[in-house]
């Protein structure tokens, strides 16, 4: 039951969501590895616990089993899978939406996307310069670019493929009787 305040608030999102409907699989798999980080933890735990044993007169003594880090690194990597990839997701959506705004993003992927320039001089490779209005690194950029994409075109090489070679077929298998006739073994 929802109270009035919450249903004019909106939907809420659910414990595997990122917004409203919208199912998140590195929160279930954080989740997962969550679970795998405490399960791996007990069981090392266990394994490292000392054990009593007693000789023949009867007296207690304590045993520690070796010592094995592996089950501390299985742990460890799992507490990192648990919530390192939140942290990045996190990074990465700040650092691209600042890009959105300074138009650089749009530059990559519209680098991404277009064609390989075909002009040859470095100097006139490449979009326009800057604008007034945009930022005069952007336009650096761009003549990096075309520099960059020139100097590709020129130093491209034709693939030469020669003709195969024919392959002789493969010799027919011996049957166990003639192996044994050659002297060898089954």
């Amino acid at each position: 039951m929802t109270t009035p305040a919450r249903a004019a608030a909106g939907p809420t999102t659910g414990f595997l969501e990122e917004s409203p409907g919208n199912r998140s699989a590195m929160r279930l798999m954080c989740l997962l590895a969550l679970l795998a980080s405490i399960a791996f933890g007990s069981i090392t735990m266990l394994r490292s616990a000392p054990m009593v044993s007693r000789d023949a007169a009867g007296q207690d003594s304590l045993t520690y089993p070796p010592r094995d880090d592996t089950g501390m690194i299985v742990t460890f990597a799992f507490l990192l899978a648990a919530f390192a990839p939140k942290v990045v997701q996190k990074f990465a959506e700040q650092r691209l939406g600042a890009l959105g705004a300074s138009g650089l993003r749009e530059l990559v992927l519209g680098v991404v996307r277009s064609e390989p320039a075909t002009a040859t001089d470095p100097a006139t490779a490449g979009a326009p310069a800057s604008t007034a209005g945009e930022d005069p690194r952007l336009g650096q950029l761009r003549e990096e670019l075309g520099r960059l994409r020139a100097e590709l075109e020129r130093s491209r090489t034709p693939i030469q493929v020669s003709p195969a070679t024919p392959v002789a077929p493969p010799a027919p298998a011996l049957t166990p009787l003639e192996r044994i006739r050659l002297g060898g073994s089954l």
